[in-house]
């Protein structure tokens, strides 16, 4: 396989860091520094329609929706009890 750089191939880990300017916190992926970034912000560009909480990310505001909707997609096999969110089902 002439001319192959293994250093390239997408299984190799990365070697490139990038650095959190705030707490110096490493990633090896450049979008996870910026979502990291959004923790030393004040910024909360997303509000809920219903309550009007405030949240740095769209992944937040979605979670949160789910408390007003009722949504509870996350059932205990054991007892049956539902609950909005994976990690409370996992806490149970």
């Amino acid at each position: 396989m002439s001319g192959f750089n293994q250093t390239n191939s997408p299984r190799s880990p990365s070697t490139k860091r990038h650095k959190c300017p705030y707490c110096s916190t490493d990633f090896t992926r450049h979008h996870n520094l910026k979502s990291h970034l959004l923790t030393h912000s004040q910024e909360k560009p997303y509000e809920c329609p219903t309550c009007q909480a405030r949240f740095r990310r769209l992944h937040d505001l979605k979670r949160h929706t789910k408390l007003h909707t009722g949504e509870r997609p996350h059932t205990c096999p054991k007892c049956g009890r539902k609950f909005a969110r994976g990690d409370a089902l996992a806490r149970h």
